[in-house]
C-alpha cells in the first residue's frame, strides 16, 4: 500500500471490460482527480482521446487473450485538456485464486522529457546527416573540379604531329589521399620543339591543398613568359606564393620540379624547389637513376622565402628514354618502408616495370609500390607524370 502511494509510476487495476478497480495516487494526480473514487467504473474513454484509448483497450484485450505481458511500450497520451504525454507502460494479467485472468495490471511511467530528448537528439542527428550529405556532394563537385585543372590533353612536338608520331609522350596518374588532394602538373609547348613540365605538391592534403593547387593553377598561367627559363620560372612562381602564403596564420609551402625538354638534342634543363628529383628509365642499358646532381639537398620549397635562387641544372636523355616524375607520396609508404630518391629497391620497383609504356607503366608502377608497402592504399597525395621520349631530332 505504502509503496502504491509513494512512487512516481502510475498504477492502475482494471476488468475485462477496461473499467478501473483501483488507482494509486500518481494517476489520480495526472489526470488532476479530487477524489480516487471519480474514475471507479471508468475506462481509458473517458480519461484520453479515441486515438490513444484505443490502443490502450487493444493492448489490454491482446493481454487477457494471450496472457502474456507487454512490457515497456513507449507510446503517446492524448488527454482532453490538450496535453501530450509519452509513457512507458508495462501491462500484465490479472488474476484470481484459480488462476483465472479477471483483468489487467498495468504500471505506466513518464518519459515524457526522456523523448523530448530523443526527439531533439534525432532532429540534431537528421541535420547533421544533411550537412555531411550536402558536403559530400559539394567535396565531389570539387575534386571534379580539381580534376579539370590537371591537363585533359597533351601537346604534340611538334605541333603538327599526331599522338603516334609526336616526339613525346605523356602520361599521368593522379591519386588523392582524400577527395580533394594537393599534388599539381601542367605539360606545356615552351615551343615547337620545348616541352616545359611543372609538378608540385602542397604541403598537407585535403580542402587546404586543393584551394592551394586553384590558386598555383592561375599563378602558372601568369608565370608562362618564364616557362624557358627553369630557374626564373620557380623563382617568379616563388614570389607570387610567398605574397599568396604571407598573410596566413599558418605556414605554408608547395614543393615544386620543373624542366625544359628539348626534342631535338634530347638536353633536359630544370630547376628543383624541395621536391624529389625524376628518375630516368634508360631502356637501352636497362638501368633506372636519379636526374639530378644532389637530389638531398635541394633549394627552399615554394613560398617559404621570398627571394629564393633556383639553379639550373642541366642532364640529357636519348631516344627511348622514359622520364618518371612524382610526388612523395610514392615514397611515404608507412610503416617503416618509406623509400627515397636513391634506395637501391625504389630504383628496382621502377626497373621491374620498364618494359610498360605510357598508362600502363604508371599502373605498373603504383602495382609494384603497393605490394611493396603490402597495402591498397597510399599514406599521401600521388601524382605521377612520365615522359617517354618516342624520337629526337630536327622537325625535317
Amino acid at each position: 500500500m505504502a509503496l502504491m502511494d509513494t512512487t512516481p509510476d502510475r498504477i492502475y487495476f482494471k476488468d475485462r471490460e477496461g473499467r478501473f478497480l483501483r488507482i494509486n495516487k500518481a494517476l489520480s494526480e495526472f489526470h488532476k482527480l479530487a477524489d480516487v473514487s471519480e474514475i471507479l467504473g471508468k475506462t481509458d474513454f473517458d480519461l484520453f482521446l479515441p486515438e490513444h484509448a484505443q490502443d490502450a483497450f487493444a493492448d489490454e484485450q491482446r493481454v487477457l487473450a494471450t496472457g502474456l505481458p507487454m512490457v515497456g511500450k513507449v507510446e503517446r497520451e492524448n488527454l482532453p485538456d490538450g496535453r501530450i504525454t509519452w509513457a512507458s507502460t508495462t501491462k500484465v494479467p490479472l488474476r484470481d485464486e484459480k488462476g483465472n485472468i479477471i483483468g489487467t495490471c498495468g504500471i505506466s511511467r513518464d518519459v515524457t522529457e526522456e523523448h523530448k530528448k530523443a526527439e531533439q537528439l534525432k532532429e540534431y542527428t537528421d541535420a547533421l546527416a544533411d550537412k555531411q550529405e550536402q558536403m559530400e556532394r559539394e567535396l565531389a563537385l570539387a575534386r571534379e573540379v580539381q580534376l579539370a585543372l590537371l591537363p585533359q590533353s597533351y601537346p604534340s612536338f611538334p605541333r603538327s604531329a599526331t599522338e603516334t608520331t609526336s616526339a613525346l609522350r605523356f602520361a599521368h596518374r593522379y591519386l588523392p589521399e582524400a577527395r580533394l588532394g594537393g599534388d599539381f602538373f601542367t605539360v606545356t609547348q615552351v615551343s615547337d620543339t620545348q616541352a616545359g613540365v611543372l609538378i608540385c605538391d602542397v604541403m598537407g592534403h585535403g580542402v587546404h591543398a586543393a584551394l592551394v593547387t586553384a590558386v598555383q593553377r592561375v599563378l602558372v598561367e601568369e608565370v608562362q613568359y618564364l616557362a624557358g627559363d627553369p630557374g626564373a620560372f620557380l623563382g617568379e612562381l616563388n614570389r607570387r606564393l610567398h605574397h599568396f602564403f604571407e598573410p596566413l596564420p599558418s605556414s605554408m609551402f608547395v614543393t615544386a620540379f620543373y624542366l625544359v625538354l628539348d626534342t631535338t638534342t634530347g638536353v633536359v634543363r630544370f630547376a628543383n624547389a624541395g621536391h624529389p628529383h625524376p628518375l630516368h628509365v634508360n631502356r637501352a642499358q636497362h638501368q633506372v637513376r636519379t636526374m639530378g646532381g644532389n637530389p638531398s639537398e635541394p633549394p627552399f620549397a615554394l613560398g617559404v622565402a621570398k627571394d629564393s635562387v633556383y639553379p639550373e641544372e642541366q642532364d640529357a636523355i636519348k631516344a627511348g628514354d622514359v622520364l618518371l616524375l612524382y610526388t612523395d607520396g610514392l615514397c611515404d609508404l608507412g610503416e617503416g618502408k618509406d623509400l627515397t630518391a636513391d634506395d637501391p629497391r625504389f630504383l628496382a620497383l621502377v626497373q621491374n616495370c620498364a618494359r610498360q609504356h605510357g598508362e600502363a607503366f604508371l599502373d605498373a608502377v603504383l602495382t609494384q609500390a603497393r605490394q611493396f608497402s603490402g597495402q591498397e592504399h597510399f599514406q599521401d597525395d600521388v601524382c605521377l607524370v612520365s615522359i617517354e621520349v618516342q624520337r629526337l631530332g630536327s622537325l625535317s
